[in-house]
C-alpha cells in the first residue's frame, strides 16, 4: 500500500527539501502539487515529473483521491490550508510554525480531532540523530538531574552562500507575492521567533522537559538583533535560549546541558546540510567523553517517512499538533516578556 499525497505551496523549501525527500519515500506516492501561482506550479511539477497540477487547493481536495497532505504554505496560510484538509478528510503535515496565533493552532487541533485525521508539525530538529542520541540520553539518566540547558540560533551573513550551494535558481513567480511568510504579524522579535526561534521552543522542550517561565530581552540596530531569553523549566533546571543575526562569520547553532552526572554538548549544522551535527558527552563517572558516528543526516527525509508510516500504521505522529501549541505558545511569551519587560509564565499564554 502507497500514501497518496499532495503538496500545497511550492516555494523554496518545498523544491529544496520536501519534494526531493518526497520521490525516495516507496510508500508514498505523490499525486499532485498546488500553488497559487501557475507558473509555479507547473514549472515544479514539469522539474519533480508530477502529473497534475493546480492553482486551487480546495478544487485538488475535491477532485483527487488522496489520503495526506504535505503543507507548505507560507506562515499566515497554515491555518486556513490544514482546517480545509482536515474537512476533506486528509491527514496533514504542516511546517514550522504551526501556524501564526495560538488560536489558529488550537483551531487546527479541534478540526483535526472532528476529522479523525492526523496532525504532524515539521520540527526536523527532533529527527536529527545527533540530537536524539542526546536526548536518549538524557531520558536514560546518564547525565543525572539536569540544572543548566542552553541553545542557540545565530543566523549568518552567508546564509543565502549555503543555499546557493544546492541551487542556483529557483521556481519563482514572475510578480512578487504580495505579502511576505516572514512577517505574518508585523512585530519584529515575534516574526524572527516564529520563523527560527520556535525550532528551538521544540527543542527545549523536548530535550529538557516542560517550560515554567521565560524573561526575555530583544534589541536591535538596523538589521542587527539580539533576543536573549532565561528559561526556567518544571524540573528546576534553567539556561538560556538567544537567537541573534546578522553574524559576519559562519552559522552557529547549538545545545549544551549540564547534568549532575555529566554534559552535553551539540554543533548543529546548517539544516539542509545532509553533514552530521557534531555531538559528545562526558560522563564525569568514568572521566571520558562520548561520541557516536552518525554518518547520515537528511532531517527532512526522515520526518515525511515517519508520517508516511504514521498513517499507514494509524499511529499517532511526533511532534503533533499538541507540541506545535506549546512551541508557541513558548514563543509568544519571550515576546510578550520582552515587550512587558517582566518575567511571563507559560500558563499566562
Amino acid at each position: 500500500m502507497r500514501v497518496k499525497l499532495a503538496l500545497i505551496g511550492c516555494g523554496s523549501i518545498a523544491q529544496l527539501v520536501h519534494l526531493p525527500a518526497l520521490k525516495r519515500i516507496e510508500e508514498a506516492e505523490l499525486v499532485a502539487i498546488c500553488d497559487i501561482y501557475e507558473e509555479v506550479a507547473k514549472g515544479v511539477a514539469e522539474k519533480f515529473a508530477i502529473e497534475k497540477y493546480y492553482t486551487d487547493y480546495v478544487e485538488m481536495l475535491e477532485k483527487e483521491d488522496l489520503d495526506a497532505i504535505i503543507n507548505t504554505t507560507w506562515h499566515a496560510a497554515h491555518a486556513e490550508t490544514t482546517i480545509e484538509a482536515a474537512k476533506h478528510g486528509k491527514h496533514v503535515f504542516v511546517e514550522k510554525p504551526m501556524a501564526v496565533t495560538i488560536e489558529e493552532c488550537k483551531r487546527m487541533i479541534e478540526a483535526c480531532r472532528r476529522n479523525d485525521v492526523k496532525l504532524m508539525i515539521g520540527f526536523m530538529k527532533r529527527f536529527d540523530p545527533a540530537l536524539k542520541w542526546i536526548r536518549e540520553e538524557v531520558r536514560n539518566g546518564s547525565l543525572g538531574e539536569l540544572f543548566l540547558i542552553n541553545s542557540w540560533y545565530y543566523d549568518s551573513l552567508i546564509h543565502m552562500d549555503y543555499v546557493r550551494a544546492f541551487t542556483e535558481q529557483f521556481i519563482r513567480p514572475k510578480e512578487p507575492p504580495a505579502s511576505s511568510p516572514y512577517t505574518p504579524t508585523g512585530e519584529r522579535h515575534l516574526d524572527l521567533l516564529l520563523a527560527h526561534g520556535v525550532h528551538h521552543a521544540d527543542l527545549l522542550r523536548w530535550i529538557g522537559g516542560e517550560i515554567r517561565r521565560v524573561r526575555s530581552c530583544f534589541k536591535e540596530r538596523g538589521q542587527d538583533y539580539v533576543s536573549t531569553t532565561i528559561i526556567e523549566y518544571e524540573n528546576e533546571a534553567t539556561g538560556y535560549f538567544q537567537q541573534a543575526g546578522i553574524i559576519r562569520r559562519d552559522w552557529d547553532e547549538g545545545l549544551i546541558i549540564h547534568g549532575m552526572k555529566g554534559s552535553a554538548e551539540v554543533k548543529i549544522r546548517f539544516p539542509y546540510f545532509k553533514w552530521r551535527s557534531e555531538a559528545r558527552i562526558y560522563l564525569a563517572e568514568r572521566k571520558e567523553y562520548v561520541s557516536k558516528l552518525h554518518p547520515f543526516r537528511d532531517m527532512y527525509l526522515a520526518e515525511l517517512r515517519h508520517f508516511v508510516h504514521c498513517i499507514l500504521k494509524d499511529e499517532e505522529p511526533t511532534p503533533n499538533g499538541y507540541d506545535g501549541l506549546m512551541a508557541q505558545k513558548i514563543i509568544y511569551a519571550i515576546s510578550k516578556s520582552a515587550k512587558e519587560e517582566r518575567p511571563i509564565s507559560i500558563n499566562e499564554i
